[in-house]
């Protein structure tokens, strides 16, 4: 019994130092200001967003397209998959059959998503939305060149 106390006394000690190392951070920036230690120089081309070292292009608040977050969300879908399969993956020899019916079955979850998404044209990178027939049929992409054809020879 102590010595399972003991781990907690180990986990209570971690979280301790977990957080009073980035306090003390805190407290040392905060008071280095006060005392005028570091530098304050405010400028207003330090308050200006950042990106990458390109010129901004609009302010803060800027709507991104809803297209990047659709393939973040994929990426982080399948990212969690394989942080999911990596334990399996370590330790299949010592699981046996249960867990890798249990892994087949999730990758079956997954990849029927995946091919949902995939059919519903939630894959297609273009300006506007696939219906599902259009997604099924592959004419998505080629509807929207078309357009963009029509478009530019209509401006010419």
């Amino acid at each position: 019994m102590a010595d399972y106390l003991r781990q907690y006394g180990f986990v209570f000690i971690l979280s301790l130092v977990a957080v009073a190392v980035p306090a003390s951070v805190l407290v040392i920036s905060f008071l280095g200001g006060f005392l005028r230690m570091r530098p304050r120089r405010p400028n207003p081309l330090k308050y200006d967003t950042y990106e990458c070292g390109m010129e901004t292009i609009g302010g803060r608040w800027d709507r991104f397209n809803i297209r990047y977050y659709r393939y973040a969300l994929l990426f982080v879908l399948f990212d969690v998959e394989v942080v999911l399969l990596f334990p399996w993956a370590v330790r299949a020899g010592a699981l046996g059959w249960g867990a890798l019916a249990a892994v087949g079955f999730f990758t079956l979850v997954m990849l029927a998503g995946w091919f949902y998404e995939l059919k519903r044209g939630g894959m297609e990178w273009d300006e506007r939305i696939a219906t599902p027939g259009e997604a099924m049929a592959g004419t998505a992409g080629a509807a929207s060149g078309q357009a963009l054809e029509r478009e530019v020879a209509g401006a010419a």
